[in-house]
């Protein structure tokens, strides 16, 4: 480790904490920017559906994304593991094996989006087994149908935003971001309304436009990688071959995330579809449905300083530099922190106002706010957790946050929230959000412990690819602390 905090002179510790926040935000900023777009992509398509006729549409969609999401992150969980290695190597100041680990995201990938058709004929087994208004399900159904073949192409492109973000530029990242949430919009505003000439698809049309601007995202991000700009440093014209060793890591730290990301998506769908919608009916859904829209604005800007984190702690790991990395993550929870008790102040003082933009139905607008005040109860916590998930990542220690989570979500939320709904079915949804928020302080709190216990530290990622690729680039020019702003010009 390098030398600690009492070595250092007061006019050098302030220097290095000026230097570490702006890299901090330097980092956060394109990321956060990156996961606000995805924020308003869900947003805009909500507020679109919301403007047809029949309001059914509005419980249909989170739903239907959560159907497709739960196969889906079992693989972005896998291949996001990419930024952990790309960054790492990059502190090791092994180039080529960042490229070389995208790659092998990249296949895994497509393979993950092929499987995904496999999982295409239980669609309807599986809306009907949640057991929403037939007219519900139709429209669900109907979003998934399209919506399957965008699997691929969001995986393809965590993988290779993971490199991006892994050897920090995260700016390439938030400009395919941005042209994806441009391209969204285009097309679904044309093909949900039938604009242009283009058949009018209600809320398939939400789910085409999803799928144009995944494709779109990951073929971009492919194309850059291959660039002269990154082909120069990271050679990823020559690192593109399958590498066992490589996979075999990728699968190795990646699959614990992957196993967390899909039993964390089953447990909120089954939260959504059965403790809020098939327990209570449809407007307790789409009281949920419209208070998941403003989550999304408080919890993915803090996904993306935890991305930020992931980078930042990966890199200074690679470089043995493990204080540096308690540092960074510090500041990070700072930010976050006071973004987050912004939010959670929006959402107690104005929740039931927040809820009548999207519906002002008055049973919707009173469940809603109720929602609404879990939801600041828990904001801090969550951002908390975020963090602490997202710096564990970027040391490499998925495998105990993962269990945690696993174990923490079934029995908090899908069985202490349905004792509630049970044994007090008069609390209505708000019963099964209670739990919610148990689980959200509890998960912030032991990843906390487990950050500040340091097993992180003694943790090497590249168990099985230790000598490397052997396609080293020339020395980096830049100094190791001018490397971020470098990078970010």
């Amino acid at each position: 480790m390098n030398e600690r905090l009492e070595e250092l002179t007061a006019d050098q510790r302030r220097e290095r904490r000026r230097r570490e926040l702006r890299g901090v935000v330097i980092m956060a900023i394109p990321m956060v920017i990156t996961t606000s777009t995805r924020m308003v992509m869900d947003v805009t398509d909500y507020f679109m559906i919301s403007r047809l006729p029949d309001g059914t549409a509005q419980a249909a969609l989170l739903p239907a994304q959560l159907f497709l999401w739960t196969y889906m992150v079992i693989g972005m969980g896998v291949v996001s593991i990419v930024a952990t290695f790309a960054s790492q190597a990059l502190g090791r100041k092994r180039y080529s094996d960042c490229s070389a680990y995208a790659w092998q995201g990249l296949y895994l990938a497509v393979a993950f989006g092929l499987l995904g058709f496999a999982v295409w004929p239980m669609l309807p087994w599986l809306v009907s087994a949640v057991g929403h208004d037939a007219a519900v399900q139709k429209l669900e159904l109907a979003y998934c149908n399209v919506a399957v073949w965008s699997i691929g192409p969001t995986i393809a492109a965590a993988a290779l935003s993971g490199f991006f973000n892994g050897v920090h530029h995260p700016k390439v990242t938030m400009w395919s971001a941005i042209e994806g949430i441009v391209i969204n919009f285009a097309v679904s505003f044309c093909l949900i309304f039938g604009k242009l000439g283009l058949p009018e698809m209600g809320i398939a049309g939400a789910a085409a436009g999803t799928v144009v601007a995944t494709f779109y995202r990951s073929v971009r991000l492919a194309v850059t990688m291959c660039l002269p700009r990154f082909n120069e440093r990271f050679r990823a014209r020559e690192t593109w071959r399958i590498d066992r060793g490589k996979m075999v890591n990728v699968l190795r730290v990646g699959s614990p995330q992957g196993g967390q990301w899909f039993s964390d998506v089953v447990v909120w769908m089954l939260f959504v579809n059965v403790l809020v919608g098939r327990m209570f009916g449809t407007p307790h859904l789409i009281a949920t449905n419209v208070a998941w829209q403003y989550l999304r604005i408080s919890f993915l800007p803090a996904i993306g300083v935890g991305m930020a984190v992931t980078s930042l702690v990966g890199k200074a790991v690679g470089q043995r530099d493990h204080w540096r990395a308690v540092r960074e993550t510090r500041l990070a929870i700072l930010a976050v922190g006071v973004y987050m008790g912004l939010m959670a102040a929006a959402f107690l003082f104005f929740g039931r106002e927040l809820i009548a933009f999207f519906n002002d139905q008055p049973e919707i607008v009173a469940i809603g706010g109720g929602v609404m005040i879990c939801a600041a109860v828990f904001q801090v916590f969550d951002g908390m957790g975020m963090i602490y998930t997202s710096a564990l990542r970027g040391a490499g220690d998925t495998l105990w946050p993962s269990v945690m989570f696993v174990v923490s979500h079934w029995l908090i939320l899908i069985g202490g929230g349905f004792l509630i709904a049970w044994f007090l079915p008069g609390l209505g949804s708000l019963g099964p959000w209670i739990a919610a928020s148990g689980l959200l302080i509890i998960c912030g709190l032991l990843l906390w412990w487990r950050w500040h216990v340091r097993a992180w530290m003694k943790i090497d990622i590249f168990r099985e690819d230790e000598a490397g690729s052997g396609l080293e680039p020339t020395t980096d020019l830049a100094a190791p602390d001018e490397e971020v702003s470098a990078s970010m010009a």
